[in-house]
C-alpha cells in the first residue's frame, strides 16, 4: 500500500485492511475524497495561521497551533459524510448550511488579507469618524475636572491671602507663661515662712498661620500642576484617541472597513462574491463526491458487515 493511499486513510478514516481486498474503484474513490481534503486542509490551515497572526496577535508557533486547531475541525466535519454508511440528507443538509457558514468566514478572513492595504485607507476614515464621536465626551469629562481644580486653586488662594495679611499685621505672637515659685520669708517673731510668687514671662514667637501658608502653597503647587497636566490631556485628547485606537486592530473593525469598501466598489463586492462562491465550492466537493457517486465497493463491504452483524444480534435475540 503506497504512502499516498495510508495518508488518505488516516486523513478520511477508512480502515486500511478492508480497503486492501477492495477494487480500483474504491481506491480512485479514496484518492478523490483525499484530494478534496487536503485542498480544504491547506486552505483553512493558511486562514487559520492568517488569523491568528493578524487579529490574535500570537507568535508564529501560537499560530501553528490555531492552524493545526482549523485543519482538526475541518477533517473531523468531513469525516461525518465520508464515513457515513447510508445516506443521511439531514448530515448532507447540515453540511450544505456549514459550508455556506464557513465560506462566508473563509472570504472575509481571505479578502480582508487580500485588501488589506485598502482596508487600512478605509480604517483612517472610519477612526477619524471614532475620534469625532467619542472625542467631545472626553473633553467634557476632562474640563469637569479643569473647573473642579480651578475653583479649588481660586479657593486657596483666597484662604492664603487672608491669611498673610493676618500675618502681615502680626507677624508675632506673644506666648505668656506664668511661673510660681515658693520664697522663704522671715517674720517678725524671727520664723520662716513661705510664700508663694508668681512670675510672668512674655516671649515673641512666629505667627503659626506661617506653617498653614507654607502647606497651603505646597497644595497650590500640586494641584496647578495637575491642572496643567489636565489642559495638556484637553489640548491633546484627538491625539491620544487616536493613538488607542491604532494601538490594536479588531477584526470587527476590519470587517466594517470591508463592508464600507464594498458598498462603495462593485469591483470589490463583484471580487468577495467570485471568493465566496469558490470557497462555498471547495467546501461542498466532499458532499457533490459522496452524493454524486455510487457505492464503491468499501461502502458495499461496510454495509454487508453492518447487515450480517445486526443479523447474528437479531439470531442471538431470538434464542435468548
Amino acid at each position: 500500500m503506497s504512502p499516498w493511499v495510508k495518508f488518505g486513510c488516516f486523513i478520511t478514516g477508512w480502515n486500511r485492511n478492508i480497503l486492501a481486498n477492495c477494487t480500483e474503484a474504491s481506491h480512485k474513490a479514496l484518492k478523490k475524497y483525499t484530494s478534496s481534503m487536503l485542498i480544504l486542509i491547506l486552505l483553512w490551515a493558511f486562514t487559520g495561521y492568517c488569523f491568528a497572526d493578524r487579529y490574535v496577535g500570537l507568535q508564529w508557533w501560537g499560530c501553528i497551533i490555531v492552524a493545526l486547531v482549523f485543519v482538526i475541525i475541518v477533517v473531523q466535519i468531513e469525516r461525518q459524510i465520508i464515513l457515513t454508511v447510508v445516506k443521511n440528507y439531514w448530515v448532507v443538509a447540515l453540511r450544505v448550511l456549514l459550508a455556506f457558514i464557513m465560506a462566508i468566514l473563509g472570504s472575509t478572513i481571505i479578502d480582508q488579507i487580500i485588501f488589506g492595504d485598502d482596508v487600512d485607507k478605509e480604517m483612517i476614515d472610519i477612526r477619524t469618524e471614532e475620534v469625532n464621536r467619542i472625542a467631545p465626551a472626553r473633553q467634557i469629562v476632562i474640563q469637569a475636572e479643569i473647573d473642579r481644580l480651578s475653583f479649588a486653586i481660586d479657593s486657596l488662594d483666597k484662604v492664603n491671602m487672608q491669611l498673610n495679611e493676618e500675618i502681615a499685621q502680626r507677624p508675632t505672637i506673644m506666648t505668656v507663661q506664668s511661673v510660681t515659685t515658693e520664697v522663704p520669708v522671715v517674720q517678725k517673731d524671727g520664723s520662716i515662712v513661705k510664700e508663694k510668687s508668681n512670675s510672668i514671662t512674655r516671649t515673641p514667637i512666629e505667627n503659626p498661620r506661617l506653617k498653614q501658608v507654607i502647606s497651603n502653597e505646597k497644595n497650590l503647587e500640586y494641584m496647578r500642576k495637575l491642572l496643567d497636566e489636565y489642559n495638556n490631556k484637553k489640548l491633546n485628547v484627538a491625539a491620544e484617541l487616536k493613538k488607542e485606537l491604532e494601538a490594536k486592530t479588531g477584526f470587527l473593525e476590519e470587517l466594517k472597513a470591508l463592508v464600507r469598501i464594498m458598498s462603495k466598489s462593485s469591483i470589490a463586492l463583484g471580487f468577495y462574491m467570485f471568493m465566496f462562491s469558490f470557497l462555498l465550492i471547495l467546501e461542498l466537493l466532499v458532499v457533490i463526491c459522496k452524493l454524486g457517486d455510487k457505492s464503491c465497493d468499501y461502502d458495499l463491504i461496510v454495509q454487508h458487515q453492518l447487515a450480517v452483524k445486526e443479523e447474528s444480534i437479531r439470531d442471538l435475540v431470538k434464542r435468548v
